[in-house]
């Protein structure tokens, strides 16, 4: 049986050994179909924390999204921006990353395997896989700093649909929908608190003249 993102170590592999240490889009084209999936989880690792990142994620969130439309559209590898697709990496930074993937990858093993394959194979996998990295990525790249959470959970479901495809797990299609929607609720429940805030806010402003008119009678009558 094929390991999670066999195809992507051994062109990590190949890439750490080369004589001539080639691009990153070369590298990422013998990726085969772990390519896409590979990228995402890449992306997706300065997020898997609490913290949110700020503008970080829009940016993120974009090139993810980005890349969910390639994923949608049927293109065989992911596109780079040519600076990107061309840059080298010397031999100890393709071992470096090829050590880090084997190390994500061998947990992810742990995780997923092959079931519900008819989710998850060929034209229809990519469609529902780009479908919710779409939605997932651009839930991420809303502006909104300083909350946490707000990074975490839509990268968990790219992370999620990510995986599927790497391991012809069908099921991880639904983990993915499960944190799309708590994400969802997530971001309701924050507008919901923002909104209360901000009516008390205004009823407090509308109280002011008022508030002012007892503090000056308060003041007369002291005074007085």
């Amino acid at each position: 049986m094929q390991r999670v993102g066999e195809d992507i170590l051994a062109a990590l592999d190949a890439a750490a050994k080369a004589p001539v240490p080639p691009r990153i889009g070369d590298v990422l084209g013998e990726g085969g179909s772990s390519a896409f999936g590979f990228t995402l989880v890449v992306l997706c690792l300065p997020f898997l924390q609490p913290i949110s990142l700020g503008p970080l994620g829009t940016i993120g969130g974009m090139a993810m999204a980005g890349i969910g439309w390639q994923l949608a559209r049927g293109d065989a590898r992911p596109w780079l921006p040519r600076k990107l697709a061309e840059a080298p990496l010397d031999s100890a930074q393709w071992a470096q990353l090829a050590a880090a993937a084997r190390k994500v990858l061998g947990w992810a093993a742990k995780v997923v395997r092959p079931r519900l394959g008819h989710w998850t194979e060929g034209r229809r996998g990519h469609r529902i896989a780009g479908a919710l990295v779409i939605v997932a990525a651009l839930l991420l790249a809303i502006p909104v700093g300083g909350i946490p959470l707000n990074n975490l959970l839509p990268a968990l479901a790219i992370i999620c649909a990510a995986l599927a495809l790497m391991a012809d797990d069908g099921l991880m299609f639904l983990a993915a929908v499960f944190w799309l929607l708590v994400t969802v609720g997530y971001f309701i429940a924050l507008y919901e608190v923002f909104v209360a805030m901000a009516m008390k806010a205004w009823a407090l402003v509308q109280l002011w003249p008022a508030a002012q008119m007892l503090l000056d009678a308060g003041w007369r009558s002291l005074s007085g």
